[in-house]
């Protein structure tokens, strides 16, 4: 079969006559994983089915070939079959971790929350590494809610799983808001700054509205030098600048967002600057050439992606808090650097 060029054949044949003893054992363990990993499942089950039947297994080796093909069935998309065998299998030591997380995909899959949630607090008992995982998934539970009592309640749960996750602050911060709470809603808002730096360009446009709200121009001053402080973000910067310039001071938001950017450099903070020279620029060619600089700048700051995520590189216009490649969670964050914040 394999001279007259049938190798699908000859590997399905040779599969068939190998006797499986403890000698043959390692070559079907290594031939299922190399049929899985090439999205040949089918084969891949055939092995490991194949395996299960014989008598003359001992019982580890069958535990691993019932764990080899729910990695099989996870693989090809067939949940309950998968879910069936990893729940058998979470009672056996050996393979109850690498099951709790397999069951953990599936339900990320299915999108059943409750389930991942019961399993992801089993895996915490050992595993502490797994709360923020947890958090996102009664965000997930929260965003579905109809109820927003109840949404509420998932997404202070979340927060007491991880204390960081900025996604349920900024839902929390929004929704008092949206009650007119704006006390509240700000008082959740301005800890993103202090769970991700990164996520401050995210909170700060409902924190301006919180503080304006209230009336308190001068709390959001503070704030945004508080900021600068220990973080100087372009969006931060740039709002202050627009505070400096509404107060009828141009030049001197000039200056501020010049020397910001001297020592951090970025597209954002540059654009924000030449519209600052526009303002005070008299009419002619250079006032005419600054606008078509700015309008170039702001072409290149609508191309850029604003968000990526730090495990696999992904990119995008929105945020996701569940990658779309990689499938983490929580590992898309706004850019930063000279294109970013």
């Amino acid at each position: 079969m394999l001279l007259s060029d049938q190798s699908d054949k000859a590997v399905d044949l040779f599969v068939d006559i190998l006797d499986v003893d403890s000698e043959t054992l390692d070559t079907h363990w290594a031939l299922g994983k190399l049929f899985r990993r090439r999205g040949e499942i089918e084969r891949a089950i055939r092995i490991h089915q194949n395996l299960i039947s014989r008598p003359s297994l001992s019982e580890q080796d069958r535990h691993q070939a019932l764990f080899e093909l729910g990695e099989d069935y996870l693989s090809a998309g067939l949940y309950d079959r998968a879910e069936n065998m990893f729940t058998d299998l979470q009672q056996h030591v050996r393979f109850r971790e690498a099951s709790l997380y397999n069951l953990i995909a599936i339900y990320e899959s299915t999108h059943e929350w409750h389930k991942a949630i019961k399993v992801g607090l089993k895996i915490s008992r050992t595993d502490k590494s797994v709360e923020p995982t947890i958090a996102q998934f009664y965000c997930e539970l929260a965003d579905l809610q109809d109820n927003p009592e109840t949404a509420l309640k998932f997404y202070e749960k979340a927060l007491k799983h991880d204390r960081n996750c900025v996604r349920a602050t900024l839902a929390l911060g929004r929704w008092w808001m949206g009650q007119g709470r704006f006390k509240k809603g700000l008082n959740y808002l301005i800890n993103v700054h202090r769970q991700d730096i990164q996520f401050t360009s995210e909170a700060l446009p409902l924190i301006k509205d919180a503080y304006y709200a209230l009336e308190d121009k001068p709390g959001l001053v503070s704030y945004l030098h508080e900021c600068i402080q220990s973080a100087p973000t372009a969006s931060v910067v740039v709002m202050l600048a627009d505070l400096i310039a509404e107060q009828n001071h141009v030049e001197e938001a000039e200056r501020f967002l010049f020397q910001a950017l001297a020592d951090n450099p970025t597209t954002k903070g540059f654009h924000k600057l030449i519209d600052l020279h526009i303002r005070t620029a008299e009419s002619g060619k250079a006032r005419d050439s600054l606008v078509m600089l700015r309008n170039m700048v702001a072409e290149r700051l609508k191309q850029n992606p604003k968000y990526l995520c730090r495990h696999c590189g992904f990119s995008g216009q929105t945020l996701y808090w569940h990658c779309p490649s990689c499938k983490s969670w929580a590992t898309i964050k706004p850019t930063k650097g000279l294109d970013g914040d």
